[in-house]
């Protein structure tokens, strides 16, 4: 079972204050032999000095070297340690701080953020952001105006220096940080915790809400506890061991932060971010193919200077690809040179770079999952009514998808999976919906797709729960292996009298066993 922990230096007032609720002194998990070997453990680090070899410093240091759950990670009391590297980090909120501070009369403002919130609720939103930059128990950001509003410097809070107005607020936020979110679960014990990140309003996302339903349960049998996260759960994504991403993935965008995010934190990601690079640009693809020799339909990637030779090489109708477009769209089939200009022309404000490709009509497109560098399943999308391709936009207001139909592997022709194989390994060892035509008998490869739909009712009709099974169980082995090659704690971490670090330690916490310790 995981436990939940909470690092303060005057245990007993908080244990009064909070009941249900484990508290222990920075001394007791820095050399309790209790908390020496526990694999799964939760720390709200609470402790007074998270400056350089202090106390809070340390709770975070040796928490990470066991490998615990901590809050907050060196990385982010780095990021609070000097000037220029928190601006660096929060030049992107400028708006939002013009925004909720105009109103503002006076000069100068202090927002002090709690677990991502503060006492008035007009600044929810800019606390959340903050915290999401720097996951910290509590801090107060201080903010200046002449021309605009611009941070002046921001400060990680000890529990002594909130303010008594503020109390009540922080430990609302406390609790609502560790019962609700960390709380236990009401299931059996999990052996890791896995995200899931969705949001159930996007209309293509690439799982719907009875596959996501079907993926929990199915980490529950394989000991994953796992949850559903949003984009606004960003400061949260370390707490977890693994995260998959099932929202439509982009570059510019909050999913491809998440990804590069819990790869830097050593966590299993699926999407990983390299698979999101290289799969949401066409040209790369393109090239990778063209590099690899696998058949694909002939294709010419050009700038605003080649346009007029585009005819020279390829046959109308054409189809016109601005190279990271999903789902249909940013496609276009141009049938003579007057549509070839004007689409090149529109489609040049997204990129400087297009691609021309040869038409291959086709009642279908055969998409074969990938996972673990191992075929899943095998679908053909069916072009929509009357249209060619498998997504119709041209519909007011709404798109047309096309019919499916799901096949046993074993029974697509080997050409193609293998073909679906062999490209997917380029990319790496993920999930991936690797699109394939048929065309006089012979496959051409279209694109690889990092976060291909699995949906309940289509692609699971052939393996039913087992496709989800087969999911979960390859995440809760990669969590494990990753688990295995964490660095142990190195022997002089597991006893006071021990050299070099310890005694480190025991200096720097001198001070609080030689007196009584404020709040």
């Amino acid at each position: 079972m995981i436990r939940n922990l909470c690092v303060v230096e005057n245990v007993r007032y908080w244990r009064k204050k909070v009941p249900g609720m484990d508290f222990v002194s920075p001394t007791e998990y820095l050399f309790g032999q209790a908390f020496q070997d526990l694999r799964q453990l939760r720390v709200i680090n609470l402790a007074r000095n998270y400056g350089y070899l202090g106390s809070g410093y340390y709770v975070s240091l040796v928490a990470e070297a066991r490998g615990h759950k901590v809050i907050p990670k060196l990385s982010a009391l780095q990021a609070l340690s000097k000037k220029e590297f928190y601006l660096i980090e929060a030049d992107d909120l400028s708006a939002q701080i013009q925004k909720d501070l105009a109103p503002l009369a006076d000069d100068r403002f202090e927002l002090s953020v709690y677990f991502g919130h503060n006492v008035s609720k007009k600044y929810e939103k800019l606390s959340r952001m903050f915290f999401n930059l720097f996951p910290c128990p509590a801090f107060r950001v201080f903010f200046t105006q002449e021309k605009k509003w611009t941070i002046t410097s921001i400060k990680p809070l000890s529990l002594d220096k909130i303010e008594e107005s503020h109390q009540e607020d922080f430990l609302e936020a406390l609790v609502a940080y560790s019962v609700d979110r960390w709380g236990v679960r009401k299931s059996a014990p999990a052996r890791y915790e896995l995200a899931i990140l969705f949001n159930p309003e996007e209309r293509w996302a690439p799982s719907n809400v009875a596959a996501i339903q079907k993926f929990i349960k199915a980490g529950k049998a394989e000991g994953l506890s796992v949850e559903v996260i949003e984009k606004r759960d960003y400061a949260l994504l370390a707490q977890f061991d693994a995260l998959f991403i099932r929202e439509t993935t982009a570059i510019d965008h909050h999913t491809y932060r998440f990804a590069k995010k819990a790869e830097k934190e050593g966590m299993v990601v699926i999407d990983d971010p390299t698979s999101i690079l290289y799969c949401t640009n066409k040209i790369f693809l393109y090239e990778l193919f063209k590099r690899s020799g696998i058949s694909r339909p002939k294709t010419v990637v050009f700038g605003e200077e080649h346009l007029p030779v585009i005819t020279d090489a390829l046959a109308f109708p054409i189809i016109i690809k601005i190279p990271d477009g999903t789902f249909s769209r940013g496609i276009e089939k141009v049938e003579d040179p007057a549509r070839l200009e004007r689409v090149c022309r529109e489609f040049f404000h997204h990129s400087d770079y297009l691609v021309a490709q040869e038409f291959m009509p086709t009642p279908f497109d055969w998409r074969i999952g990938i996972f673990d560098g191992k075929p899943l399943f095998a679908c053909q999308y069916f072009m929509s009514r009357n249209h060619w391709q498998i997504y119709d936009h041209s519909a007011q207001g709404k798109a047309v998808e096309g019919a499916h139909k799901t096949h046993p592997v074993e029974d697509v022709d080997p050409r193609v999976t293998s073909m679906a194989l062999k490209a997917a390994r380029l990319i790496g060892d993920g999930l991936y919906g690797v699109d394939i035509k048929v065309v006089k008998g012979k496959p051409y490869i279209v694109e690889v797709n990092d976060n291909p739909n699995i949906d309940a009712g289509v692609e699971d009709e052939i393996l039913k729960d087992r496709l989800y099974q087969t999911i979960m169980r390859e995440f809760a082995q990669r969590i494990e292996r990753v688990k295995m090659r964490k660095t142990t704690l190195p022997p002089y971490l597991s006893s006071p009298s021990s050299i070099p670090l310890a005694s480190s330690i025991a200096h720097a916490l001198a001070d609080l066993t030689a007196s009584p310790v404020n709040l």
